[in-house]
This record gives structure tokens, sequence and C-alpha cells, in this order.
């Protein structure tokens, strides 16, 4: 990293008053002719020093986006999926889209994790939902699409399988014990916040962790102490897995259980607690 002009400057100071046969370098004066000279070798030290991290930048961003083949190149390419354009060979030897093309980037959460024991590529995507900040599964057009894109771009002997799915649904039973002097519907709905809030911060294939949504739930005022008696979440229509610690998920990301009798206003109960 490029050392700052003035700390060269220290530095060719530093070296100067080490050396006894320039003693005599002691003028006070900020002009003198050994000081501009240390001034100008300081600026031309910290253009050159400039020049060749911006020139390791370059190259480590050209490794970057070189094809290596790892999980989070798949991620990467993903992400540059374009819609109903066709993938060509560019002047660069890459497969990509051709100058001028507008096909809409679709995906914009991805993620790629290759499993051990069968040594498949598995990638999961995902686009923005109808609202601001939530996540929705592309339409089977849309998906066919991206895993014909995957097929033209991977490595040869790649084994990949490409899935979109809904989100995976949370489900909590347990108690939550309040300050009674509270506005209770508006507690409720900040507990509830509060969960879907973790949910929605996650990363994408992120883990899904008990102590940290209990937490969440912990950091809303009023709240005195917290008992989750079942974490659970399924996958589509699947019976629901329970977990004790934490949770990967099918899809990528996760939301709070919408089935009316199954929802967090259903399942918790919140206690007043005077003590």
């Amino acid at each position: 990293m490029a050392r700052s002009i003035s700390d060269i400057q220290a530095a060719i100071a530093a070296d100067r008053a080490a050396r006894t046969e320039l003693a005599g370098l002691t003028s006070p004066s900020a002009t003198a002719i050994y000081k501009l000279i240390e001034y100008v070798v300081a600026v031309a030290l910290w253009a050159h020093e400039t020049i060749f991290d911006r020139h390791q930048a370059d190259v480590n961003a050209l490794i970057a986006a070189a094809p290596a083949g790892v999980p989070s190149w798949y991620a990467a390419r993903a992400l540059e999926f374009q819609l109903g354009d066709p993938l060509v060979i560019l002047p660069t030897g890459r497969a990509g889209y051709a100058a001028g093309t507008t096909g809409a980037r679709i995906v914009t959460r991805a993620t790629a994790k290759e499993n051990d024991q069968t040594g498949k590529l598995f990638i999961k995507v995902a686009k923005n939902g109808a609202s601001a900040g939530t996540l929705a599964a592309l339409s089977n057009a849309e998906l066919v699409q991206v895993q014909g894109y995957f097929a033209r771009l991977r490595f040869a002997g790649t084994r990949l399988e490409v899935v979109s799915r809904e989100a995976d649904r949370l489900q909590l039973t347990g108690a939550v014990y309040y300050d009674p002097l509270l506005d209770v519907p508006a507690f409720k709905a900040a507990v509830l916040a509060a969960v879907q809030g973790y949910l929605a911060n996650l990363a994408f294939d992120g883990l899904v962790y008990v102590a940290r949504l209990e937490d969440a739930i912990q950091a809303v005022p009023g709240v005195q102490d917290v008992q989750l008696v079942t974490v659970a979440a399924r996958v589509g229509l699947t019976a629901p897995t329970v977990f004790a610690r934490m949770y990967e998920t099918a899809a990528g990301y996760i939301v709070t259980e919408e089935t009316a009798g199954l929802t967090l206003a259903d399942t918790l109960t919140f206690i007043p607690n005077a003590t």
C-alpha cells in the first residue's frame, strides 16, 4: 500500500538525521534546498507506489474475473445472466453476451456449493420479489433459460444443478414475557417485525440460528424473557423440520410462516410479567 507523502518525508528525514556526514543540514527554514529536494523525492516515490497499487488492483481484478471454475465463479456468473439473450464467444475467448444486448438481469441472489459426496455443484438463484427487500423464485420459463445458460458456461465434466425455490417458511412456538405496562398490540407487532427483520438480513443461503432469533426478540424494548419451545422450517409442502441450533435454507432465503393458524401471531404466546 502506498505510503503518504508525509510518511515518506519523515522516513527521508530520519535517514538524513542518522547520517553524520549530513549533520550540518539543520536549517529552520521550511524552504531550505535540502528540504525541497526531500519533498520532491517524497512526491515522486508516492506517485511510484500509487501506480504500483493501481496496477496490483487491476491485476487482482483480472484474476478474480478469470474463469476459474470454483463455486464462487459460478455464483458470479449467475448474476450476469440476461433473459432472452444468446451467449457468444467474446474476443477474450470467454463465453458471454455481445455488446448492446439488453436482456434483463433478473437473478439478484445466487450461491453455489459443491457436494463433497456426489461431486455435484448445486446452484441456488432468486430474483427480487414484488415488494422492496423481498425475494422470489424464478418462473419455470426463466429457470429453464438459466439452466441452459449454465449448460453452455460450465466447465467440461462439471455436474451441476440449478434451482430456484419459493422461500422456506419459519415456524415458532413459545412464549414472550413482557412488561405489562406496554401497549400490547404495538408490542406484539414489534416482536413479529424483529423476527422478520432478522430473517430479511440473513446473507443469501445463510444459516438461521435459534440463539440469534432469541436475541432479535430480546432486543425489542419491553421483552423480559423468551422461551422458544419449538423452532421449525418447511420447504414447499413438506413436513416442517424441527431444529435445535441452526438451519440451512433450501431456497437460500426464508420468511415467517403465513399459513392460517401457524403464523407467529398464532403460535407465540405473549405473557405479561410483573416481576
